[in-house]
């Protein structure tokens, strides 16, 4: 019996699926020029005919992973935005960040394929440029404007941003390659620099 239109298309976005996790895992751990074709169907299962159906080159598939993180980025330039004070925003992130990070290899997966493609100029420069300057000055202005209301710890607030978030990149890295042994610290610990404790 031929199969209906509905079971093919759920067979096909099953098969895209396993692909984008096998591009996302090696492509996180090697970077772009380091992952070839058949490393990404292998580990996926497929035969590289079958992913050349779905994408017609691995930059393709590289490249709709990286709009993808880009995409994740915006729920954290959201949470930068809220209508709250400046620690109770930087709690939710932290608190938001670290849930993620412990619900699965994905998220780790995802801000290590961001830092990859930054480092290997793999990143189109204008999206690299919004990336880091977009999320990096909201950060700096909630501080500033934290500080300003006695909220947060005083220092330079461009250097508290990017402890932040090297902090959670290199939480990302210890996370895949310690796997079973990683323990996430939790969010508390993490901003204990950044958040005044009350007196």
């Amino acid at each position: 019996m031929p199969r209906t239109k509905e079971q093919y298309e759920h067979l096909r976005s099953i098969t895209k699926n396993k692909i984008r996790s096998a591009g996302l895992q090696l492509f996180s751990h090697k970077g772009l020029g380091g992952t070839s074709v058949q490393e990404i169907a292998d580990v996926a299962g497929v035969s590289t005919g079958l992913m050349y159906r779905h994408y017609k080159k691995k930059d393709d598939l590289f490249h709709e992973l990286v709009n993808t993180a880009i995409h994740e980025m915006k729920t954290i330039e959201l949470l930068l935005d809220a209508d709250e004070r400046p620690s109770s925003i930087i709690k939710h992130l932290s608190v938001a960040m670290v849930d993620e990070m412990n619900k699965n290899d994905e998220s780790a997966q995802y801000l290590v394929l961001i830092a990859h493609s930054l480092l290997m100029g793999d990143l189109d420069p204008e999206v690299a440029e919004k990336y880091n300057s977009e999320l990096f000055e909201r950060m700096v202005s909630l501080i500033r404007r934290g500080q300003s209301m006695g909220d947060l710890c005083s220092g330079d607030p461009y250097q508290m941003t990017l402890l932040f978030f090297s902090t959670m990149q290199g939480l990302a890295m210890m996370k895949l390659s310690l796997k079973d042994r990683f323990v996430c610290p939790n969010a508390e610990m993490l901003t204990a620099y950044l958040i005044k404790c009350p007196d």
